[in-house]
């Protein structure tokens, strides 16, 4: 499931905390209307433990407890919506943390409008949706299974650093009986929009304003998709070029409503003219100085590159572009989500929505001065072994050759400490071979989508089975993991991986925190 491009979605620490109250009186998940449901869910992990764990929504009682028994659009009303809860507005942070929830539960055609109270950017702002995990919540209270659902998301997009990493999201669940599973793969991935790391949107994928044309501009884009190559080969890539401009030649691709230009990047993500990984570009027909029809490149040492499509011209309408490359021994083009993303991290589960389950209290105090007010973030600088959210669970892939750091790493804002952390690591999903280790999923493939590699029905420490998990893919293993504060040893270590366990779990008094083992 990817978000964005394919149902895949950016991950970003942030924290976690439970609501409760959800189970009485919640109307049954309504069906979303027919071609409103997403693709896939391909989306980006880019929200901070920090954010995810202490901010004045999620980790207040009151505020959690009405977030999570009460419609988004009601609750947070420029207007009209809860008082208390708009003047927590006020932290940054609680404002993030409920840009990933929308973005999480409702649809790319769902948004909520709220009021920015803050000084400087004080106005009517809106939360866009982007996985629909959830869309009923918009207009009414969520039911148990929508809450568990959407805490798994925002759990999957949370990392330490805040890092824009782009994540495959998987799991089942139906709207109705016969209906689909809402977490499907993508045929064909779509290279990233965002500058990998930093997230900062290209503008080659924003419109052009000026009817600018030429392979060299920076707008008009559209992300067409990703290849796989055999590094160091000469691969060429066309959209309806020839493949030699010095007689008759083969047609590389085609295009309709041509001709196409073509920018080819190093990566999963697209580039600018200017990028150090823009490994060319393609003006699509031989005319010109110098003639360009398909672009010729070097397979970089990461093995993967991304092709951008555009009309020759910004004002050409209608272009439909065939991409193609060649030659085939040395390249593969137009990847599937599972080829792109097939590094399997591990999974997430249980409920930020339960207000009696928090390990932390943060409020935004008003204090007046005269006539004037001033607002105060007050307990989001305490230091709280384990984990805030006291019901959210993470497990992790036993080919992690350290799995419970690698987990911890993931989870906790102060994972040193073993502190700040968003959700309790329970252990391996699934069984490590030498010697056998009780997994904390009981299915490794869910059967809704037959081969996407989703763990399902997992258990946390005390043997307590939730249902609504989901299951991150990553593109590299070491995508979550900052290099810039690791040694190149420590680096390695932290994202280390085996075809199977290069080791078993360690004794329980061994396991870095916040690791709990799987109580028998």
């Amino acid at each position: 499931m990817a978000l964005g491009s394919p149902r895949l979605l950016a991950v970003s620490s942030l924290l976690l905390f439970a609501l409760s109250g959800c189970g009485i009186g919640v109307p049954e998940e309504e069906t979303p209307p027919v071609g409103t449901q997403a693709a896939e869910i391909r989306i980006a992990n880019a929200l901070t433990t920090r954010a995810l764990v202490l901010n004045a929504i999620a980790t207040n009682h009151d505020s959690n407890s009405l977030l999570g028994t009460t419609a988004l659009q009601a609750l947070f009303h420029p207007t009209s919506g809860d008082a208390n809860t708009r003047r927590r507005l006020h932290d940054a942070n609680a404002q993030r943390f409920m840009e990933y929830v929308v973005g999480c539960a409702l649809r790319e055609d769902q948004q909520i409008h709220y009021y920015d109270p803050r000084p400087g950017s004080a106005g009517v702002r809106q939360w866009r949706g982007q996985a629909g995990l959830c869309p009923m919540w918009a207009t009414n209270p969520p039911s148990e299974d929508c809450l568990e659902r959407v805490s798994a998301c925002v759990l999957a997009r949370n990392n330490a650093e805040g890092r824009r990493v782009e994540l495959s999201m998987r799991g089942e669940h139906r709207f109705s009986a016969s209906g689909p599973n809402i977490y499907t793969l993508d045929a064909k991935t779509r290279p990233a929009t965002h500058v990998p790391i930093t997230g900062v949107a290209m503008a080659s994928f924003d419109a052009c304003g000026l009817g600018e044309s030429g392979a060299q501009r920076d707008c008009g884009w559209t992300p067409d998709g990703v290849g796989s190559c055999v590094p160091a080969s000469t691969v060429f890539v066309g959209a309806g070029g020839p493949l030699s401009c010095a007689g008759p030649s083969a047609t590389l691709g085609s295009s309709v409503n041509g001709p196409a230009v073509l920018r080819v990047c190093e990566g999963t993500a697209g580039c600018e003219h200017l990028d150090a990984r823009n490994l060319g570009e393609a003006t699509g027909t031989c005319a010109g100085a110098p003639a360009a029809p398909v672009v010729s490149f070097t397979c970089p040492a990461g093995g993967y590159y991304s092709v951008m499509t555009a009309p020759a011209s910004s004002t050409t309408v209608g272009l439909v572009a065939n991409v193609a490359a060649h030659p085939a021994w040395a390249s593969t083009y137009g990847l599937s989500e599972q080829q792109v993303y097939a590094v399997r991290e591990g999974a997430f589960y249980g409920n930020i929505f339960l207000p009696d389950e928090l390990a932390a209290e943060v409020e935004v105090v008003e204090y007046r001065d005269g006539k004037q007010s001033h607002y105060k973030v007050e307990g989001a600088d305490v230091i709280v072994a384990g984990s805030i959210y006291k019901k959210m669970f993470s497990c992790f892939d036993p080919a992690w050759s350290s799995g419970a750091a690698y987990a911890a790493n993931r989870v906790c804002a102060l994972p040193n400490l073993g502190a700040n952390c968003a959700a309790r690591v329970t252990g391996p999903c699934f069984a490590s071979l030498q010697p056998p280790v009780a997994g904390q999923c009981d299915i490794q493939d869910g059967p809704l989508t037959p081969g996407d590699g989703d763990y399902e029905q997992c258990r946390d420490h005390v043997e307590v089975l939730w249902t609504q998990s989901v299951t991150t893919y990553l593109h590299a293993p070491c995508d979550t993991v900052t290099r810039e504060r690791s040694t190149k040893e420590q680096f390695a270590q932290a994202c280390g991986r085996g075809a199977v366990p290069l080791e078993p779990s360690p004794p329980e008094g061994e396991l870095p925190w916040p690791f709990y083992p799987r109580k028998k």
